[in-house]
């Protein structure tokens, strides 16, 4: 079991890459808003305001994703559909990703059935996942 942690720097690519994941078959990440150092000390130290110009869009924000992955065969190609969007856009400083090894991995509160959670996702996202997923749910 793998942990991914990606940091996108552009936001735009957020609602790309996680259609793209749901495709794939990863159905549980997390997301987090986040401002890399550079970001935060340029906006909130006037001596370094200088750095505005080397962060990337202006924003002070990022988003960071983790996501766990079971088998090397969906961490692969998670981090090739997210290689291959970011190369899209045709500029530098998309983003960063890295692996980390889960040691122990476990859920917490009451077991749910896997297909209540998948028509779950289904509510939230309003639209019905692949046929893929749902057999891998069910």
């Amino acid at each position: 079991m793998y942990l991914l942690i990606v940091v996108i720097n552009n936001e735009e690519l957020l609602d790309q890459l996680i259609t793209g994941w749901l495709d794939i078959g990863i159905t549980g990440a997390t997301v987090a808003e986040t401002t890399d150092l550079i970001q935060l000390i340029s906006y909130h130290i006037p001596i370094f305001a200088g750095f505005r110009s080397l962060t990337s869009g202006g924003t002070i924000h990022n988003k960071t994703l983790f996501t766990a992955i079971e088998n090397r065969e969906t961490l692969d190609k998670a981090v090739a559909y997210l290689e291959m969007i970011c190369a899209q856009t045709g500029k530098p400083h998309q983003g960063v990703y890295f692996i980390a090894p889960i040691k122990a991995f476990g859920r917490l509160g009451q077991g749910v059935d896997p297909m209540e959670h998948l028509n779950h996702m289904e509510k939230k996202l309003g639209k019905p996942l692949k046929e893929k997923i749902r057999k891998a749910s069910g």
